[in-house]
């Protein structure tokens, strides 16, 4: 399988649109002025940055335009950025810094906070009530966020967020007489209901209680399947493999132990989904049709799995594709931690669209990021299938007749497993510690080793990789900073 940038795009703000001039530095604002109205005939022109020009045109765009003629919007792409071997953090702030864009869209909250507390961002609260524009109607959760990372104040506006479900097969639940998912379950919980379906299939008859979505789809051995399970239930307890805040590494303790023996004893049991015994040929394109048939939930194969809403779309194209019988599906909050049932960390802001604090039309850039945020936009949005979850909750009440208040009903969590990921080099410490961990866990389950020397293990060898690839990035800095001038203050 290739390697996920995911992880790396996490640190990577998308896209800038437009900002202005006053800005807070260190999280503490400096009190925001209002902005004076474009006038009837005033032209402005302002910047962004995104995925692609046509793209940007088709979502956002020519709607816009069609609304504010006088406004010429500019794009500047970051598909460079994303398709290259460097940095994409580095290489953003060099793309910011050169273009000087005037709209900022950040899809990682983590990249949005550095940004807002450096100053760099437009400090949006005035402007909100100066136009009376309604941010109530907005998940609570989203805004809280927003302010949370912004020292309280509000930074930036997200028309979608992402989140995620615990899906269920209803017809295979009651054809096997096992009582069905209930919202905040625990890991635990979810993991009796799995073991109360038959295990003893052959073939296209095999059922499994729960595989996790990635594991099916990508990965065909059970080391990589029970890491990448221990990992989930980690996160949930709002657990973290590193600290970079203190330098430590922390997969020695108690909630790692007993997520690791959870994993092992699940995929033991024949509950989960682990590979089966059909291995994966990473040199062979598969086909889409193929693809689908290796989606056991799609396939009335698997009683519960967690993904996003993308699913609903991946369903109905299953469906239609191999002409299958349609899933009777349905939906509930994802596993949480039983000491923290509010919360979850699958939810998780994104399109996060900020006005960049040193722009020459902060008006202009702010009525970009108003529209691209306002009510008109939701209701458009209602009919895209990209799979997003509206902030408008109004918009996003339910599809093909189920609920959509699991995807909403938690809180987004202020711990991550990945919480400031770019600190720490992918190549140096992810890729080599992962690696370890895998070997370590199918250790375990063989019972060549106890899960307290494997967590050793991974601690030690991580500590080992954690201390290169900081001394590295030290090094890194250092060069940086002699080689680099202390940038000129922009203009206004």
């Amino acid at each position: 399988m290739k390697r996920s940038r995911i992880g790396l795009t996490a640190g990577l703000a998308v896209a800038v649109l437009v900002a202005g001039c006053n800005s807070s530095s260190g999280g503490e604002a400096k009190p925001s002025k209002t902005l004076k109205e474009l006038g009837k005939d005033e032209k402005a022109s302002i910047k962004v940055l995104f995925w692609d020009k046509n793209s940007f045109f088709q979502q956002y765009g020519n709607m816009f335009s069609a609304k504010f003629p006088n406004i010429d919007v500019q794009v500047v792409s970051t598909q460079n950025i994303l398709m290259s071997d460097k940095d994409p953090s580095e290489e953003f702030k060099k793309l910011v810094d050169e273009e000087k864009p005037d709209v900022m869209l950040f899809d990682s909250s983590d990249t949005f906070e550095k940004f807002a507390n450096d100053g760099k961002l437009y400090q949006l609260d005035d402007v909100i009530r100066q136009d009376k524009f309604d941010i109530e109607n907005i998940s609570p959760s989203v805004v809280e966020l927003i302010k949370a990372k912004g020292n309280g104040n509000i930074y930036a506006l997200a028309p979608s967020f992402g989140s995620q479900a615990l899906f269920y097969n209803k017809d295979l639940f009651e054809k096997h007489g096992v009582p069905l998912p209930k919202n905040k379950m625990t890991w635990n919980e979810v993991m009796d209901l799995a073991k109360r379906f038959p295990k003893n299939g052959q073939g296209d008859n095999r059922i499994y209680g729960f595989a996790d979505n990635a594991s099916y789809a990508f990965m065909d051995n059970k080391k990589q399947i029970a890491y990448q399970m221990m990992k989930g239930i980690g996160a949930t307890n709002g657990l973290s493999l590193i600290d970079p805040d203190k330098g430590a590494v922390t997969i020695q303790s108690d909630g790692w132990k007993e997520a690791l023996l959870m994993s092992v004893e699940a995929l033991k049991s024949g509950a989960v989904f682990d590979g089966g015994n059909e291995k994966s040929d990473p040199n062979k394109q598969m086909s889409m049709e193929e693809h689908m048939k290796k989606d056991l939930f799609a396939t009335g194969r698997l009683a519960m799995t967690v993904g996003g809403p993308y699913m609903i779309n991946s369903l109905q194209r299953v469906k239609e594709t191999l002409n299958v019988t349609p899933v009777n599906w349905d939906v509930v909050t994802v596993p949480v931690d039983p000491k923290n049932p509010e919360v979850s960390n699958s939810v998780s802001l994104s399109s996060l669209f900020a006005v960049n604090a040193n722009s020459s039309n902060p008006r202009a850039a702010w009525e970009l990021v108003k529209y691209i945020n306002s009510e008109d936009m939701a209701k458009l949005l209602t009919k895209s299938e990209d799979g997003s979850l509206l902030s408008r909750t109004a918009y996003s009440k339910e599809r093909e007749g189920r609920s959509m208040e699991p995807f909403y009903m938690l809180k987004m969590s202020e711990n991550s497993l990945y919480k400031n990921y770019n600190k720490v080099s992918y190549e140096l410490f992810y890729k080599p510690f992962n690696e370890v961990a895998e070997n370590e866990i199918q250790s375990v389950m063989e019972g060549k080793k106890s899960a307290d020397d494997a967590l050793k293990t991974m601690q030690e060898k991580g500590k080992e990789f954690y201390i290169k690839a900081k001394q590295e990035q030290d090094a890194k800095n250092a060069k940086e900073g002699k080689d680099q001038k202390p940038a000129e203050p922009a203009k206004n």
